[in-house]
C-alpha cells in the first residue's frame, strides 16, 4: 500500500502563487477600469449652461411711487407696497442642474420682505419649492445669497432642458415712517438691483450670469 505524501509548505506556497496573482490582477484591472471609466464620463460630461434675467413685475415702466406727506415729510407708503423682482433662471444645455446659488445686491434703502420660488417645465408646468428646501443668507448689510442645495429634493427632478427657476424677491421700503431725504425731492431715487447666479451639477458648475435692474422713483405729495 504506497503512502501518501504531503507537498512541502513551500512547494504548496509556490504553487497557489501564480492563482494569488492572477486573481488579484483580474481585480486590480477591474477597479482601474470602474475608475478610468468614471473619470472619462466625467471629462465628457458637459458644465451646465443657463440664462439669467430679471424683470420689475408688478410696476409700470419700471418706476416705483413714494407717497410722502405734506406736512410731515414723512414717506407714508409706496406704490406697489411690495415691488416684485422676478429672477429667471433657464437651464440652456442638456447637462441636467441640480444646485443654484444666487447673490442678490439689494438696492439701496430696500430690504427683503419675501421670496418665492418655482421649478417651470417646458409644458408650463409649475412645481412650487417650499422654504424648507432653499436658504436665505445675508453675507453684508444689504446682500442676499439664496441657495437650493439640490433642486431634485425640492421637487423630485432635475432641472432639465429647457427648464426654469423662478425667484419672487418680494421688497419693502426702508425709509417708510421716516423724512423723505432732502436730495430725493430734487433728484428722484434711481435703484439698482444686480443678480448673479451659478449652477451646479455634482462638483461641475456652470459660468457665473448676471443681471442688472434699473428702476425709477416717483414723488408723490399730498
Amino acid at each position: 500500500m504506497r503512502r501518501k505524501t504531503r507537498l512541502p509548505k513551500r512547494t504548496l506556497a509556490f504553487l497557489l502563487l501564480p492563482l494569488s496573482m492572477i486573481i488579484f490582477t483580474t481585480l486590480a484591472y477591474g477597479v482601474l477600469l470602474n475608475y478610468a471609466t468614471s473619470n472619462i464620463n466625467l471629462t465628457i460630461a458637459q458644465k451646465p449652461t443657463m440664462t439669467l434675467t430679471s424683470t420689475l413685475l408688478n410696476t409700470y415702466n419700471n418706476s416705483v411711487t413714494l407717497f410722502v406727506n405734506s406736512t410731515t415729510k414723512t414717506i407714508e407708503t409706496t406704490e406697489p407696497a411690495f415691488p416684485l423682482i422676478c429672477i429667471n433662471i433657464t437651464n440652456t444645455g442638456t447637462t441636467p442642474i441640480d444646485k443654484i446659488t444666487l447673490n442678490d445686491s439689494i438696492p439701496n434703502d430696500w430690504t427683503l420682505r419675501e421670496a418665492q420660488l418655482q421649478l417651470v417645465q417646458a409644458d408650463q408646468t409649475h412645481f412650487e419649492i417650499e422654504a424648507t428646501y432653499f436658504t436665505i443668507e445675508y453675507s453684508l448689510e444689504n446682500d442676499i445669497i439664496l441657495t437650493i442645495p439640490s433642486i431634485k429634493n425640492a421637487v423630485g427632478k432635475t432641472l432639465d432642458q429647457n427648464e426654469s427657476i423662478t425667484i419672487g424677491l418680494f421688497f419693502e421700503y426702508r425709509l417708510l415712517g421716516q423724512q423723505i431725504p432732502s436730495e430725493y425731492e430734487t433728484n428722484h431715487p434711481i435703484y439698482t438691483n444686480t443678480v448673479a447666479a451659478t449652477a451646479w451639477v455634482r462638483n461641475w458648475q456652470s459660468q457665473p450670469e448676471t443681471s442688472i435692474l434699473h428702476f425709477t422713483t416717483n414723488i408723490t405729495v399730498s
